[in-house]
C-alpha cells in the first residue's frame, strides 16, 4: 500500500475510496500524529519491558 503524499493538498485526513480516511504524509501534522500514536508508545513499551526483565 502506497502512502498518500500530496504537499499541495492542505487536508491532513484524506478520504479513501473504499471508506475510511488516510493520512496525507505530505502534511507535517501527519508525521506528528504518526510519531505520537505509534513510535512513542512503542518505545515506552519496549523500555518498560526491558526495565521489568532487567
Amino acid at each position: 500500500m502506497a502512502l498518500y503524499r500530496d504537499p499541495q493538498d492542505k487536508r491532513v485526513f484524506v478520504p479513501k475510496r473504499g471508506g475510511g480516511v488516510s493520512l496525507n504524509f505530505g502534511h507535517p501534522v501527519a508525521w506528528v500524529i504518526l510519531v505520537c500514536t505509534t513510535i512513542i508508545p512503542f518505545a515506552i513499551v519496549i523500555g518498560m519491558t526491558i526495565a521489568v526483565l532487567a
